[in-house]
């Protein structure tokens, strides 16, 4: 189709859709009107703070952007192979080529008592509530015990923990190392020596790992020996603990009850009688017999007096006699009493009523003791039978396992341990390093 056609049918078309058709203009007068508009455009931009040639390399990356780009991936591919896979790649090497076989011995026991149990307690056992609060509690004891420092230095006037956890062959990672303090030795020990309780059956697993066999199993069993020595200082302490307030309470008693009795000696040797009260009877026999033959002489007296004068020889006879009984009654009641109240101003301190009050005094207070002491005895009987029902002993289950083949170390799961953390390190820093680049 040649030109004028084209031009026709574009004018055609043109005046169709009712636009005006302009003739195209010379490029001179086309490009400072762009280069207006795109200047325009630049500063509206960048009032709005907006960085043009950033927008300009986003919507047309170029080259360079994308050469940048994949030197940025390229140098993230080197890191994780510097930083995860070498380092994992040369532990793992190490933990099943290097890393030396360790060996376990595992033991089972239980704290224990011989107080035999009760009904309630067995419910409380079937429903879950585990061995009595003293086997628990002591238990728990043992089990810290074993984790702590005092371990440590108990056992070891009898094996050589630096010399056994250092054996020819055993490697660097896993060794125990030389002259060490003491914070790191029981740090090593806790990682070698694992001991856990369960609180439902009241058992003590142990488990403890060495490079030999035969050390694994003589550290456990001298575990044993010493778990059982503390039980047994735990039970005799019990047995100490309950005993001792009795005890505490029958001196007490014996106290009190000899100070009664040294005041009742000494009132009697101050009275020079054993018993006021025997006295007192005494003397109210005495009474009560001479005011009987008084009153038979004045009865006998009347019986005169019908046929006799009082001058008479006999009834001056009887009237002596009356006279004689009444004033030996009134020196017999005085011995009683004074005959006034104990606030008056009489002496009658040395009175057996007085006597008989200070002595009754002291053997209320003496039967009072001696009750007590009877009673304290009995106490201290009852908390010696108790504490010899409740001693506590070592029930050992399982005795100390002798190992055949190495368990430990676990070098597929260390393996993965290192891996999966370094991978985890290097994946926050690609994630911040994006973080950061996004920012700026």
């Amino acid at each position: 189709m040649s030109s004028a056609k084209k031009a026709t049918e574009a004018s055609k078309n043109a005046s169709s859709r009712g636009a005006v058709l302009e003739l195209p203009q010379k490029k001179s007068d086309i490009v400072p009107s762009k280069v207006a508009r795109d200047s325009s455009l630049v500063e509206r931009l960048k009032r709005k703070g907006l960085d043009p040639q950033k927008l300009l390399d986003l919507a047309l990356p170029s080259s360079t952007a994308k050469s940048v780009t994949k030197f940025r991936h390229k140098l993230i591919l080197v890191g994780f192979f510097l930083l995860v896979a070498l380092p994992s790649a040369a532990f793992s090497a190490y933990m099943f080529f290097w890393a030396s076989d360790q060996f376990h011995s595992t033991t089972a026991f239980a704290v224990r008592s011989s107080n035999p149990v009760a009904a309630t307690e067995v419910l409380g056992m079937v429903m879950g509530s585990g061995s009595s609060d003293s086997t628990t509690s002591n238990s728990y004891i043992v089990t810290d015990y074993i984790q702590s420092q005092a371990i440590l230095e108990d056992i070891a006037d009898e094996v050589d923990l630096t010399g056994v956890f250092n054996r020819e062959g055993a490697d660097w990672l896993f060794r125990m190392g030389e002259d060490l303090p003491i914070e790191d030795k029981l740090s090593y020990w806790n990682g070698m020596v694992d001991v856990s309780y369960d609180s439902t059956s009241g058992v003590i697993y142990l488990e403890v790992r060495s490079f030999k066999p035969e050390d694994s199993v003589s550290i456990a069993s001298l575990v044993l020996e010493r778990s059982d020595i503390l039980v047994n200082k735990l039970s005799e302490s019990n047995r100490r603990q309950s005993v001792r307030y009795a005890e505490e309470a029958v001196a007490r008693a014996e106290a009190r009850l000899k100070a009664i009795r040294k005041q009742l000696l000494a009132y009697r040797e101050e009275t020079q009688e054993v018993n006021p009260e025997a006295n007192a009877e005494i003397a109210a026999e005495m009474i009560a017999g001479l005011d009987q033959e008084r009153a038979t002489r004045e009865a006998e007296k009347t019986t005169l007096m019908s046929y006799l004068d009082e001058d008479s020889p006999r009834i001056r006879m009887l009237d002596q006699q009356i006279l004689a009984l009444e004033s030996e009654i009134a020196t017999v009641r005085k011995r009683l009493g004074s005959g006034t109240s104990a606030s008056g101003s009489g002496d009658n301190s040395n009175s057996v009523s007085f006597r008989l009050a200070d002595y009754s005094d002291l053997a209320v207070e003496e039967e009072f003791a001696q009750q007590l002491y009877v009673t304290s005895l009995a106490s201290l009987e009852k908390a010696r039978q108790e504490a010899d029902n409740k001693s506590l002993y070592l029930a050992t289950f399982i005795p100390p396992t002798l190992s055949e083949d190495a368990q430990y170390p676990n070098r597929l799961m260390y393996s993965l341990a290192v891996f999966f953390m370094l991978a985890g390190f290097w994946l926050v820093a690609v994630l911040l390093y994006y973080n950061v680049r996004d920012r700026s």
